[in-house]
C-alpha cells in the first residue's frame, strides 16, 4: 500500500505539471487547429520528461542534492543566479495563471462572484500547504487529479481515428501556407514546452528528498516518473482528440478556458462536465501549490538554506515566506483581471527560452560518475537524453520569434 501511495507524487507532479492550465488550452486549441497533426509532440515530450524526471530523482536519492543545488554547481553562481531569478518569475506568473482559472472554474461550479471564490480558493489552498505536510499534499492532490481521466473516457466514447493518430505520431508538418506552418510550428513548441515546464521537475526532485529516498528507492523513482508521466500523457492525448472530435468539425477555437470544459457534455452530458471541473479543478490546484512551493524550493536550494515542508512553517522560515509570498503576490495579480490564458502564452514560452538552463545541470550530474558511482546514467539513456536536450535548445532559440510571427498564437 505505501508503494501505491508513493505513486501520488508522480500522479501530482504529472497532472499538475502534464495537465495544468497551459496544457489543457494548448493541446486542444492544437488538436482545434490542426487535427491529429500534433500528436508527435506529446509523444515526445512524454519521452523526454520521464527521461529528466527520473534522472532528477536518481541524482535526489543517490546524492540528496535537489535541481538547484545542481544547477548552482553546473552553471556557477551568476549563471545560476539569472536562472534562478528568472525560474522564479516563471513560478509566479504560472501561478497567477493557475489561480485565475481556478477562481474561473469555481465561478462556473457555483456562480458565486469570481473576485471572491478566487480568493476563497487561494485561502484554501494556502491553508492546506501551511498545515498538511509534504506527503499529504501529495496523496490529496494526486489521487483527487485521478479526476482527469473523465477526459480520456470521453475521448475513446467519441471513437476517434486511430490509424490516423499512429500516422501521426511521426512528424508531418502542413504545407498549407506560411502562416498556418509557423502556427503549427508554435504549437509544437508550446506543447513541448508545457510538457516538459521546469517547475515538474524541481518539485519532483524536492519530494524525493522531502520524503528521504535513498538508494534503496530508485527502483520506486523509475517506477514512479514512468507511471505518473504516463497517466499524464494519457489524459493529454485525450485533450487533443477532444479538440479533433468535437472543436475542429465545428470550427470552435478554444480562446476561453470555459470552452475547454464543453467538449465531455458530448458524450456523456452535464455529469461528466461537473467531474471535469473538479478533475480540473485538481490539476491546477495542484499546479499552484507545486509553483508556488518550488519558489521557496528553489531559493533554498540555491542560498543552501534550511528547508523542509515536513517541519513547521515556523523552523523555515525562508521556505515558507518564499511560497506563502508567492502565492500571495500572484493573487494580487490575479485579482487585477488580467487574463489567464494570456498569462499562460508567455509563461509556455518564457518557460522554454529557460528550459536548457535546468536540464543541462541534470544531464551532467545524473552522469557524473564521481557524483553517482555506479549509478550514473548509462549510455544509451544518456545519448538519447542529449538527443531531446538538443530539441530543446532548438525550441528555445526558436520560441520567442514564433511567439512574434504568429502574434501569440493566433489563427
Amino acid at each position: 500500500m505505501k508503494k501505491i501511495l508513493g505513486l501520488t507524487l508522480g500522479v501530482m507532479t504529472a497532472l499538475g505539471g502534464f495537465v495544468d492550465l497551459s496544457q489543457i488550452v494548448f493541446t486542444m486549441q492544437a488538436g482545434a487547429l490542426f487535427g491529429y497533426a500534433l500528436v508527435w509532440t506529446i509523444l515526445f515530450g512524454t519521452v523526454a520528461i520521464i527521461l529528466y524526471m527520473e534522472m532528477c530523482g536518481r541524482v535526489a536519492a543517490v546524492s540528496n542534492e535537489p535541481v538547484f543545488a545542481v544547477v548552482r554547481t553546473a552553471l556557477g553562481d551568476r549563471l545560476g543566479l539569472f536562472t534562478l531569478i528568472a525560474s522564479n518569475l516563471l513560478n509566479l506568473l504560472t501561478c497567477t495563471a493557475e489561480l485565475g482559472a481556478i477562481g474561473i472554474i469555481l465561478h462556473l461550479s457555483t456562480g458565486w462572484n469570481e473576485r471572491l471564490v478566487l480568493i476563497l480558493g487561494a485561502l484554501i489552498l494556502g491553508t492546506l500547504v501551511w498545515v498538511l505536510k509534504f506527503e499529504w499534499i501529495e496523496r490529496i492532490f494526486g489521487l483527487w487529479g485521478l479526476l482527469m481521466i473523465v477526459f480520456a473516457v470521453a475521448a475513446w466514447k467519441l471513437h476517434p481515428d486511430w490509424p490516423a493518430l499512429a500516422t501521426h505520431l511521426i512528424p508531418q508538418a502542413p504545407v498549407h501556407g506560411k502562416h498556418e506552418t509557423f502556427l503549427y510550428a508554435y504549437f509544437a513548441v508550446g506543447i513541448f514546452s508545457a510538457l516538459l515546464m521546469e517547475y515538474e521537475v524541481h518539485f519532483y526532485s524536492s519530494g524525493a528528498i522531502e520524503e528521504k529516498w535513498g538508494v534503496a528507492e530508485l527502483s520506486e523513482n523509475t517506477i514512479v516518473a514512468t507511471g505518473g508521466t504516463a497517466l499524464g500523457s494519457l489524459v493529454t492525448v485525450a485533450l487533443l482528440l477532444l479538440g479533433v472530435l468535437v472543436l475542429l468539425p465545428r470550427g470552435i477555437f478554444p480562446d476561453l478556458l470555459s470552452s475547454t470544459t464543453l467538449p465531455v457534455l458530448v458524450p456523456y452530458g452535464h455529469k461528466a462536465l461537473l467531474i471535469a471541473l473538479l478533475g480540473m479543478l485538481a490539476a491546477i490546484g495542484s499546479a499552484a501549490i507545486q509553483t508556488a512551493m518550488c519558489a521557496g524550493y528553489n531559493i533554498c536550494q540555491f542560498f543552501r538554506i534550511k528547508w523542509d515542508k515536513n517541519l513547521p512553517p515556523t523552523e523555515v522560515p525562508t521556505f515558507t515566506i518564499s511560497w506563502a509570498g508567492t502565492l500571495v503576490l500572484a493573487l494580487l495579480i490575479a485579482l487585477t483581471g488580467i487574463q489567464p490564458l494570456k498569462l499562460v502564452d508567455y509563461s509556455i514560452i518564457l518557460g522554454m527560452v529557460l528550459m536548457p538552463f535546468t536540464y543541462y545541470p541534470i544531464l551532467k550530474a545524473s552522469g557524473d560518475h564521481a557524483r553517482m558511482g555506479k549509478h550514473a546514467t548509462g549510455r544509451v539513456q544518456q545519448r538519447v537524453a542529449w538527443g531531446f536536450f538538443v530539441l530543446i535548445v532548438v525550441a528555445a532559440v526558436v520560441a520567442i520569434p514564433l511567439m512574434i510571427v504568429t502574434k501569440v498564437g493566433q489563427p
